[in-house]
């Protein structure tokens, strides 16, 4: 309604009216989940949109069963695919060698075996002896021994022809020094066992 349209005489407070503008609006407050609603929709919304968009350029939507996106076969049921004759290599079966183990040499085990206590300990040669003969040496003598040389362990042989013999007593004894010794006094294996002996 205009002022022209206005029935009643102009007054004081219409005067005092027109010289004034509007202040403000005096609106209810709004609740805080009325707030809070927009931000919530954006948080929502916004994870959904761009999952679609994503699987939409890609293709995911309207695609094939096949996760792999492989084209689906045309071949019928039962037939043989193309890639059915290559779709397992064959293996290989690891080839397993046999270990190599060097057969025992002909030890002459009738050879003359001395075993001398140089230790001073009591029932070591005999000991000794029967570890040799329990393993098939059938020459065997243990003895007792006085003299200053050897001062460790040692197996004594007489000729070369002796020394596969000379190491088999030395290994099963435990004894490692093999001397060649052409003079001694006995022809055959000599082991002279001292303080070092742990066998």
């Amino acid at each position: 309604m205009s002022n022209r349209d206005y029935p009643h005489p102009e007054d004081e407070f219409d005067a005092l009216g027109a010289d004034r503008t509007p202040q403000g609006v005096h609106r209810a407050p709004q609740s805080r989940w009325r707030q809070l609603l927009p931000f919530l929709v954006v948080i929502i919304l916004a994870p959904l949109l761009a999952f679609g968009a994503v699987r939409l350029l890609s293709g995911g939507f309207g695609g094939t069963d096949d996760p792999t996106g492989a084209a689906s076969s045309t071949t019928e049921p039962g037939e043989p695919t193309p890639t059915d004759a290559t779709t397992e290599a064959p293996t290989e079966e690891p080839t397993t060698e046999e270990p190599t183990t060097e057969e025992p040499a002909d030890l002459d085990q009738d050879l003359s075996v001395y075993v001398l206590n140089g230790a001073g300990v009591s029932g070591l040669a005999g000991a000794a002896a029967e570890a040799l003969t329990d393993e098939g040496w059938t020459n065997v003598t243990p003895e007792n021994y006085s003299r200053e040389l050897p001062t460790s362990s040692a197996v004594f042989y007489t000729t070369a022809d002796m020394a596969e013999e000379a190491a088999a007593v030395g290994e099963l004894l435990g004894v490692t020094d093999l001397i060649e010794d052409s003079s001694a006094a006995s022809d055959g294996i000599v082991v002279v066992l001292r303080e070092d002996f742990r066998g």
